[in-house]
């Protein structure tokens, strides 16, 4: 039986159009919730000029030493004093800019965003086919082996799923250039034909929604009850469930080889500031004196495994 393409939007359906879902970071998230304000928005306060650009260049410093300490730890040993040592400040100017953790860290998972933003975008542009891309956006997402340590996956989960509750609007804020990518690929998607017409924003929430319980499941264990389906029947799942007709076999041109994960990875780890040489692991604890506080590209570093580890690192 032949498949049939999905009917075009009718005139007058709220249907955003490609060129009206812009992909930009701080615009686009500032836009969703104007009370809620970006770390960049925060610190800089009152100043401009050079003063301003200091200060979002010690946030960044600071950002990444907070990262470094995760991805070292695990988040085990994550304090506010270690924080200042890494980034090589007193405590009390660290406090200056970051008025605690949770700051901090909300700050830390609105750079994982982003940075997971333009990642997702830019591997989708490699497709022509509308399609294609929001396909492709949706296997990168999913695919574990070119995101950063797991260890320090499951730290941020954690924390996500902490502030989901204390600071919800913080973390929806931080969730936005995610939001805008997929908003932007579907709207595509739909005005080619290929999905059904309806409101794109509302089909990325639905994706964002299953896809946050996919990466809890994932990161800090499956208590789904029933095994986690493969991210392909996944992505079917989505897909299909906003009107696409998907033949046998589809997927196969949109899967990563290892190579392109391993750039994809390293890239994420530089970005985040934790790209950083460490000596080979022992199988104890990562936790060890402060990283080199310069940009590293180095090799891939060994891990310890922390199977098993329990507990919000945050509640401490």
């Amino acid at each position: 039986m032949t498949a049939q393409r999905a009917r075009p939007p009718e005139p007058g359906q709220n249907v955003l159009r490609p060129e009206a879902v812009k992909y930009a970071v701080l615009e686009q998230a500032a836009s969703h919730e104007e009370s809620v304000t970006d770390w960049r928005t925060r610190m800089i306060g009152r100043s401009i000029g050079p003063a301003a650009d200091r200060a979002i260049r010690r946030g960044h410093a600071i950002i990444s030493a907070a990262a470094r300490i995760i991805y070292r730890s695990g988040g085990d040993d994550f304090t506010m004093r270690k924080v200042a040592d890494e980034a090589g400040l007193s405590l009390r100017a660290l406090y200056q800019h970051f008025s605690g953790k949770d700051d901090l860290l909300v700050a830390l998972f609105e750079e994982s965003q982003a940075v997971f933003a333009r990642l997702i975008e830019r591997h989708a542009a490699r497709y022509a086919d509308p399609l294609d891309r929001l396909g492709a956006a949706l296997y990168f997402a999913t695919d574990p082996r070119q995101h950063t340590d797991r260890d320090y996956n499951a730290a941020l989960t954690r924390y996500v799923m902490r502030a989901s509750v204390t600071a919800a609007e913080q973390v929806g804020h931080a969730r936005r250039p995610v939001i805008e990518v997929l908003t932007r690929l579907i709207s595509e998607a739909m005005q080619a034909g290929q999905l059904e017409p309806g409101d794109p924003e509302a089909d990325a929430a639905s994706i964002s929604l299953a896809y946050a319980s996919y990466q809890f499941s994932t990161y800090l264990g499956n208590s789904i009850g029933a095994g986690l389906p493969a991210n392909d029947r996944l992505i079917r799942f989505w897909l299909q469930g906003m009107g696409a007709h998907l033949p046998a076999g589809w997927e196969e041109r949109l899967r990563i080889t290892d190579d392109e994960a391993l750039t994809y990875r390293r890239e994420s780890e530089r970005a985040a500031g934790t790209a950083v040489s460490r000596p080979p692991a022992t199988g104890r604890s990562r936790s060890g004196p402060p990283a080199r506080r310069v940009p590293a590209g180095g090799g891939e570093p060994a891990r310890a495994s922390a199977a098993g580890r329990c507990g919000s690192p945050w509640d401490r």
